[in-house]
């Protein structure tokens, strides 16, 4: 299965997996603290994107950064180097313009999540599902490196929560929407959509952990 995510279609499909991610979020977000008026500092989110960012940033100066967090099936079975499994969600693979649209991507997506899913829960559903398409990656031996996968999981997550928790019409359809997309993209060999999938799977299957306030169900007559 192809991890490059290339294609037209696959990015236009992406886009509105993540137009259909915002309609969610936006709408499962915990009501404002009446004092004082505003919502916790986003750390887990602030750290992810640092972390991220700066090798990701990096690697167009010091090619060697790159090559030192890539996954490369060849190093991790033949050599044992099973750290790139993790660190390859902060080699960018793309070209400039798509690290730094996936370094927003991360940023907005893991900003919204920590308002909705908590700190713990954030990074969990961040780092595990780029983990499992790294690992299915290298089975696939598919070399590369990107922060996609990471964030794909965790904007799905949100996604299957609200598919679970909220009575929002406009959540469900927006949630069943996005999976689709998931599934169009396997079909179309993108690994992206076995991530989309897992990550719905995962949120859905968290819901009953959510820490922060319940999602209000919406007033008859509303969408």
């Amino acid at each position: 299965m192809d991890t490059s995510g290339d294609g037209f279609l696959n990015v236009i499909l992406y886009l509105v997996v993540l137009a259909l991610f915002g309609q969610v979020a936006v709408r499962l977000l915990p009501p404002r603290r009446p004092s004082p008026p505003r919502r916790p500092f986003p750390l887990v989110a602030t750290v992810l994107t640092i972390a991220i960012g700066v090798p990701s940033l990096l690697q167009f100066a010091v090619p060697v950064v790159s090559e030192a967090l890539r996954r490369d099936p060849g190093l991790t079975l033949q050599h044992g180097q099973w750290w790139r499994v993790l660190t390859s969600v902060m080699a960018q693979d793309g070209g400039i313009a798509g690290a730094v649209f996936n370094l927003v991507v991360v940023a907005g997506v893991t900003v919204l999540a920590e308002w909705i899913w908590g700190r713990w829960r954030t990074a969990v559903l961040f780092l595990l599902p780029s983990i499992v398409l790294n690992l299915l990656a290298i089975a696939w031996n598919q070399p590369g490196g990107g922060s996609s996968f990471a964030s794909d999981g965790l904007l799905m997550s949100v996604c299957g929560l609200g598919l679970v928790v909220s009575g929002r019409a406009v959540v469900r359809v927006c949630a069943i929407a996005a999976m689709a997309i998931g599934l169009v993209l396997v079909a179309l060999n993108d690994a992206h959509g076995v991530a989309i999938l897992l990550g719905a799977a995962l949120g859905a299957s968290f819901a009953p952990f959510r820490a922060t306030a319940p999602v209000r169900s919406a007033a008859p007559g509303s969408r």
